[in-house]
């Protein structure tokens, strides 16, 4: 049986006096790819921000490894290997990006992090002709994937990747989606993605929906047609 990476029980986040999350129980096995849906509102953020330890829960607990670390940083979070690209402010905009894929692997030996980002290179030759271009200048499709790289060169066991779609072209989109499945495929990475984008169903394992704070439905991807999930994404299924 595939060892379970990261859990949640009955987390519950409130945003002062209104809940954002409502009991969500989450599971996410190693080396599977989990997508969780909803529209603008449903927690998709929250629930990534809170495993990531930037949100603190109001209640229930999350586990990495069957270990609670509600109590732990950020940064210890990040040693344990759990990493969070988020929409926004996910580089250093006036580093170069050579120098922002070396300061994100800090933790890793030198031949470690040469050979990572060889591989994000590898993955992303636009980033390895602009390696010496300062980040901010770089197209919005350019800074998603160097966000990405960053959390590769850290070594991290999971990634949590917030809304890679947002702001990109239709062409781009399949492009960041397949690499992340490249990257589960090469790397064993396990990747939770936060998604609108109903192309996410091409790449992952399993599927959350979220609606209003709460879990509506979680099934293999593998027994569910696009149909039934733009209809359980819509509210036409019980």
């Amino acid at each position: 049986m595939t060892e379970t990476l990261i859990e949640t029980k009955n987390l519950t986040v409130n945003y002062g006096l209104l809940s954002a999350l409502e009991g969500v129980n989450f599971k996410v096995k190693k080396r599977e790819i989990v997508g969780i849906i909803g529209s603008n509102g449903a927690g998709k953020t929250t629930l990534l921000e809170t495993i990531a330890g930037q949100l603190k829960p109001k209640k229930g607990e999350i586990k990495f490894l069957d270990e609670e670390i509600n109590k732990l940083s950020i940064l210890n979070r990040r040693k344990l290997g759990i990493f969070l690209v988020p929409q926004n402010e996910n580089i250093f905009p006036r580093m170069t990006v050579l120098k922002n894929l070396e300061v994100s692997s800090l933790y890793n030996s030198k031949s470690e992090t040469e050979e990572l980002i060889d591989y994000v290179f590898e993955l992303f030759p636009i980033l390895k002709e602009r390696k010496k271009q300062i980040a901010h200048t770089l197209s919005g499709g350019q800074q998603k994937m160097l966000a990405i790289g960053i959390g590769l060169v850290t070594n991290t066991r999971v990634l949590l990747i917030d809304e890679p779609s947002i702001g990109l072209a239709p062409q781009l989109v399949t492009k960041v989606l397949e690499t992340l499945k490249k990257i589960n495929k090469d790397m064993n990475k396990t990747i939770v993605l936060s998604e609108q984008n109903i192309k996410v169903l091409k790449v992952i394992d399993r599927i959350y929906g979220l609606e209003a704070g709460k879990i509506r439905f979680s099934e293999d991807i593998k027994n569910l047609s696009e149909n039934e999930v733009k209809e359980l994404y819509l509210g036409k299924i019980d």
